[in-house]
């Protein structure tokens, strides 16, 4: 490959740039919807706090159905009567239940583009995941008001059809369906531009992507014939569908070629001088542009062919230019990503970085996918997108998603990049044709099949290292804890610019067993080094969203990391000091990043914060190296492994506190170091304040004294033993309150 090494270290310009808040407001992330009671059996059940196994248990046990998951502590649900509802509604962790008004279900896009008698496609989404809404939909609308009902393959609780609002109007007063939002007009992510494939500033790690197999969505393969295809893709497809236009999977454009070369051409047809990045790899390819020229862009049929054909990596450079939206396209991703955990998606964020932030598009804005933007290359001569190295391409799009994400995850070369040539595309369609084998283009198309060349690389190292099925979360944990940071505002760069010779340097883990709500793992990490950055990332493949919902994170991990020194830090919690004032609820990536580590051991903790649809695996990569986590003066090199966890001891206190008791304590035994939290909540006009205390010696370790209410408190437990949680009654005649308190039990068994 002509792949040359960059500078081992990226800048590093102190702390990560962007204008990002981490933290949503609590509260139902959904349309405002009345609380007054209705004869309406769909509702929402808002909990009183992070969702426990035992209270789903015990709302199933009582009847009700539970549906979507809804930020924060909620669930779409069907109840039977209004009996069950006031039944429900004096469980000691149902905070309220309203109903679920039709006016919420419609997608604010929608409302603003509808007009009577025009007609706009959309997806119907159902309550039930298991029910088929074409018979629903055709059941609830007049057929003169909509047209071309279908439904995704395996996925039955979906309907897409073009209706007009009346026919929307009728649909959306069933109590089966819970969402009806725009279908994304996708299209292709490259700008016709001069680039070159040699990509000078990505380096090889010496790794070609042998015995892997990338799948790709894209226009077409060249002449779309094996027998009459181009020398550089000569033995490199094992399989080839015509998914657009039937019977021809040729490729008139362009694009679908070019892209297809830079991720693992041969360069058979330049004496091997124009390779793409992992040329060791098959292909799996779906033509996707119809006569028309539009993209026939059904996830569903396209995931599970390359998954059934062995593809474990899939590259699409296409999307909706949708502003950050989480659409029916991100949703489908997330989906099979969520039930093929195995693989890893790379999508283009796409080329609207001029328009400002909050331009990238969906699928790009799946919480599962890697998101990817384009860096620069170094082709001064092919114009100023491609004359620095450290800078992100005006073009690519930014984030943040429209529900406050990080997106894109990464960037990648993308600009002045020379790749494959279709036989049969016009020389107009690339800025500049190099002869009739190869040509120019640009863009987050570009940048997205290189990376998943890079991806194709470090599966195949992390397959010789014995990691015979790495997850999707492991190769973005690797990624983006390697990644060069360039000092650019995170919204354009994500995590940094891709370093693939440090992504197989990171030390690593793939925890498959996962948590639930309450449950936390630690590790120990050693540094020696402090000269260079210390990255810590923690990723995880979460459940997919609810259409009802404005949030899209369901399973929130956290992660907590407490330095050499004691000081505490969390994860994302990295633009403005102090760094363990924020807890991220929105992204499904967390990380810390130190430019100048102290030596020592960091102590790193994963909390299962609130999982309702667990447990959830997850995956750590560092470029520190793991730890003894007990500290006991064992190797440094010695991993703590994936099971040294410990119980997280769960009890609820109850109680009533007034003049004749304005107080209440109540002790507990810890097992292990490890963090206390506590939460008190009380109904009444009062106000209570917590306390924490070390049982022999009295002395106080924490207090929450502030006017909320729930009181929160952590505290980090330096060793085992008793103490002593007390609450107290510190404004008003009285009241009655109710605790949660977690702390560090016995340690799992192996």
């Amino acid at each position: 490959m002509l792949l040359t090494s960059l500078p081992a270290a990226a800048r590093q310009e102190g702390e990560r740039r962007g204008n990002i808040e981490i933290e949503a407001k609590e509260g139902l992330a959904i349309e405002k919807t009345s609380t007054k009671k209705s004869a309406s059996e769909l509702v929402i059940i808002q909990l009183s706090g992070p969702v426990r196994e035992e209270w789903k248990e015990k709302l199933t046990d009582m009847g009700a159905t539970l549906g979507d998951y809804i930020p924060d502590y909620a669930f779409l649900a069907k109840l039977a009567d209004e009996e069950q509802q006031e039944e429900i509604e004096q469980l000691s962790f149902v905070k309220k239940v309203i109903p679920f008004q039709p006016k919420a279900k419609l997608a604010p896009q929608l409302r603003s583009s509808l007009e009577k008698d025009k007609a706009v496609e959309v997806a119907v989404i159902g309550f039930d995941q298991n029910v088929d809404m074409v018979r629903t939909v055709s059941r609830l609308a007049d057929d003169a008001d909509m047209a071309g009902l279908a439904t995704p393959e395996d996925a039955p609780h979906i309907s897409i059809a073009t209706m007009n609002e009346d026919a929307i109007g009728q649909v959306i007063e069933s109590e089966d369906v819970i969402a009806i939002v725009p279908v994304p007009q996708n299209e292709l992510h490259n700008d016709i531009a001069a680039s070159i494939i040699h990509a000078d500033e990505l380096y090889s790690t010496g790794y070609t992507g042998k015995g892997q197999i990338v799948g790709v969505a894209d226009t077409g393969l060249d002449t779309g014939k094996l027998s009459s295809m181009h020398p550089d893709f000569s033995g490199q497809v094992k399989s080839l569908y015509a998914l657009g236009r039937p019977d021809d999977a040729s490729d008139r454009h362009g694009h679908g070629t070019h892209v297809a070369g830079a991720l693992l051409g041969t360069g058979e047809a330049s004496d091997q001088q124009y390779k793409g990045m992992a040329p060791g790899a098959k292909l799996v390819f779906h033509s996707i542009q119809d006569r028309s020229g539009n993209l026939v862009t059904d996830v569903e049929t396209i995931l599970q062919e390359a998954y059934a054909d062995g593809a474990r990596i899939h590259s699409d450079s296409w999307g909706a230019n949708d502003n950050g939206d989480y659409s029916l396209s991100s949703f489908l991703f997330d989906r099979f990503l969520w039930e093929h955990p195995d693989m890893t998606a790379l999508i283009a964020a796409g080329n609207k970085g001029l328009a400002g932030y909050q331009t990238i598009g969906s699928p790009a804005t799946a919480k599962n996918v890697i998101a990817v933007g384009a860096s620069e290359s170094v082709r001064p001569s092919l114009g100023e997108h491609s004359d620095n190295q450290d800078e992100v391409w005006e073009e690519s799009s930014r984030g943040l998603t429209a529900d406050g994400r990080l997106k894109p995850d990464i960037v990648a070369p993308g600009t002045s990049i020379l790749s494959t040539r279709s036989s049969l595309a016009p020389s107009k369609n690339f800025d500049k044709r190099f002869n009739d084998y190869y040509a120019y283009m640009s863009g987050t198309s570009m940048a997205t099949p290189i990376l998943a060349g890079g991806v194709a690389q470090i599966r195949q190292y992390l397959d010789e290292q014995g990691e015979k099925e790495p997850s999707g979360a492991l190769l973005k944990a690797i990624l983006l804890a390697s990644a060069d940071d360039l000092g650019e505002d995170m919204r354009l760069q994500g995590f940094g610019r891709a370093n693939l010779q440090e992504a197989i340097q990171t030390n690593y883990k793939d925890v498959q067993d996962g948590l639930r709500t309450r449950e936390k793992a630690e590790y120990a990490i050693k540094v020696t080094d402090s000269s260079k950055p210390l990255a810590i990332t923690l990723a995880w493949t979460d459940y997919p969203a609810s259409f009802a919902a404005r949030r899209t994170l369901v399973n929130d991990l956290n992660l907590k990391v407490t330095t050499p020194s004691g000081e505490r830090l969390n994860g994302n919690d990295f633009f403005e000091a102090p760094y363990d004032d924020q807890v991220d609820n929105l992204n499904n990536v967390e990380q810390v990043w130190i430019v100048e580590p102290e030596k020592g051991t960091y102590t790193v903790t994963v909390e299962g914060y609130n999982i309702p649809k667990g447990p959830q695996p997850y995956a750590l990569a560092t470029t520190g190296k793991w730890a003894k986590a007990d500290n006991d003066g064992g190797d440094d090199d010695g991993e703590t492994g994936n099971g040294d966890n410990y119980e997280v001891k769960s009890e609820l206190k109850k109680g009533t506190l007034g003049k004749k008791t304005p107080y209440k304590e109540f002790t507990i035994r810890t097992y292990n170091a490890g963090e206390l939290d506590v939460s008190a909540q009380w109904d009444e006009e009062a106000d209570v304040n917590v306390y924490v205390y070390d049982n022999n010696t009295r002395e106080e370790l924490a207090a929450a004294t502030g006017t909320d209410n729930p009181e929160k408190l952590t505290v980090s437990l330096p060793k085992s033993g008793l103490f002593k949680i007390r609450v107290e009654l510190a404004d008003g005649k009285e009241a009655k309150f109710q605790m949660n308190i977690s702390y560090p039990g016995k340690k799992k068994k192996r």
